[in-house]
C-alpha cells in the first residue's frame, strides 16, 4: 500500500493566481495594528513589511492609482522628455506594481530592472512579457536586489500619504546608494512637503457637533470619544483651497540624489501663522510635490488648488479650535518622528503658542 503524504504545502502549495486571489480578498482597507497584533514571530519591523507587501498585492489599490491621471501623467511626460536619451541606459524600477513605469521605461530604455516584492510580481511577469520584454523582473525587496552592473536611472513612485507615510524612500535610496552610477538620474528628483492653515468647521460640524443631537437623542456623552478619534488621527481627504488661511509652508524638502535614511527619521520646521480677525483655525493641512529633472519642469503636486490625486491632502485638526478673535499670530514648531512602534509610521506633533494665551500641544499617530 502507497504511502499517504498528509504533509500541508499551505499557500505555497497554491497556483500564483490563487494566492493573489486570496491577499486581495484580504483587502487593503483591513487594519494594520489589528494584523500587527496576532503576528507573535519575526521582529516588529519585519511584521511591518510584511503586511505592508501584503497589502500591495491587493489588485484593487493599484486600480486606484492607475486610474489617478495626474499621478500616471506627471510620469509619463517626464519619461517621455528625459527617455529620448535612454537608448544606451539601464534603468531600475523600484516597487514596479503592475508595471506601468517599468513598460513606458521600457520603451526607451536599452533595459529595465523592475523590483517587486508583494505577490503581485507573478502577474508583472506577464504584463512586461507582453508588452516590453526588455524588463527584467526581480521578485524581491530592494535592500535584497543584487546586480552585477550599475545603472543610469531609478524610477520609483514611493510616495505615500503626507509623502512620507509607508517610508519606502529609504528602500529607494537603498537601491541608490548601492547601483546608480555616478551622475545618474533620479525619478522623481526632488520633493517637498507643505504645510497650511485651515478653517473648517464644516468637519467639525459633521464629525463632532454631530454627536450633541442623533435623531432626536442627546449622544453629548460622546464628543471627547469622537474628538480622540478623529482629532489624533491624521485625516486624508480633499480639502476646499477656498479655506486654507494663507499660503502654505514648506517644512520638509529633499535633494533625491543627496538625502540619507537618517534624514528621514526625524525633521521639524517653525511656523508663524496670522489668523484674520473673525476666523479661526481649525487644523493645519499637508501636501507634497515632486520634480522631475530636466529643463522642462515637470512637478506632480497633491495641492488642494491641483486636480484631485489618490493621496488628496492630509489635516491635522486641532482638538480645539483656535479662535483668531480681532486677529492674532500663531507662533510654533511642527515635529516629524518615525513611530516608535510603526516602523512605516510617524508621530507628529504641533507645539503652538498665542501670546496671551496658554501654549498648546496637539499629538498625532500618522499609521
Amino acid at each position: 500500500m502507497d504511502s499517504v503524504d498528509d504533509t500541508d504545502p499551505g499557500l505555497a502549495g497554491l497556483s500564483p493566481e490563487f494566492q493573489a486571489m486570496l491577499g486581495g480578498l484580504a483587502g487593503h482597507t483591513a487594519s494594520f495594528a489589528k494584523i500587527l497584533e496576532k503576528r507573535t514571530t519575526s521582529t516588529e519591523k519585519d511584521k511591518d513589511d510584511e503586511v505592508y507587501l501584503e497589502s500591495y498585492a491587493d489588485l484593487a489599490i493599484h486600480e486606484e492609482m492607475l486610474k489617478d491621471t495626474e499621478r500616471v501623467d506627471a510620469y509619463r511626460r517626464a519619461i517621455d522628455q528625459l527617455g529620448a536619451s535612454w537608448s544606451n541606459s539601464t534603468v531600475v524600477d523600484v516597487g514596479a506594481g503592475t508595471g506601468v513605469l517599468s513598460v513606458m521605461c521600457g520603451k526607451r530604455a536599452k533595459k529595465v530592472v523592475a523590483i517587486e516584492a508583494s505577490r503581485l510580481s507573478h502577474f508583472l511577469r506577464k504584463v512586461v512579457a507582453t508588452n516590453a520584454p526588455n524588463v527584467e523582473v526581480h521578485d524581491a525587496r530592494a535592500e535584497d536586489l543584487e546586480l552585477t552592473e550599475k545603472v543610469d536611472v531609478v524610477v520609483s513612485e514611493w510616495m505615500g500619504y503626507c509623502l512620507l507615510f509607508e517610508n519606502m524612500l529609504p528602500s529607494v535610496l537603498s537601491v541608490r546608494d548601492r547601483y546608480l552610477k555616478p551622475g545618474g538620474m533620479m525619478l522623481p528628483s526632488k520633493c517637498r512637503l507643505l504645510l497650511a492653515p485651515l478653517e473648517d468647521q464644516d468637519w467639525r460640524k459633521q464629525k463632532l457637533d454631530f454627536w450633541t443631537s442623533v435623531h432626536g437623542i442627546d449622544m453629548s456623552s460622546l464628543i471627547p470619544l469622537a474628538r480622540a478619534t478623529y482629532c489624533g488621527t491624521p485625516q486624508h481627504h480633499l480639502v476646499d483651497a477656498s479655506k486654507l488661511l494663507a499660503d502654505p509652508q514648506v517644512i520638509f524638502e529633499a535633494d533625491l540624489h543627496t538625502v540619507q535614511i537618517v534624514d528621514l527619521e526625524h525633521f521639524d520646521a517653525m511656523m508663524s501663522v496670522s489668523i484674520p480677525a473673525g476666523r479661526r483655525l481649525d487644523a493645519f493641512v499637508a501636501w507634497f510635490e515632486c520634480d522631475f529633472p530636466g529643463d522642462f519642469g515637470e512637478t506632480l503636486s497633491t495641492a488642494p488648488t491641483r486636480p484631485a490625486t489618490h493621496w488628496k491632502q492630509t489635516a491635522f485638526y486641532l482638538r480645539e479650535a483656535l479662535e483668531g478673535g480681532g486677529g492674532c499670530e500663531v507662533q510654533g514648531t511642527v515635529t516629524f518622528q518615525k513611530h516608535e512602534v510603526y516602523s512605516r509610521g510617524y508621530q507628529v506633533s504641533f507645539d503652538l503658542k498665542v501670546p496671551g494665551r496658554k501654549p498648546r500641544s496637539e499629538g498625532y499617530e500618522l499609521r
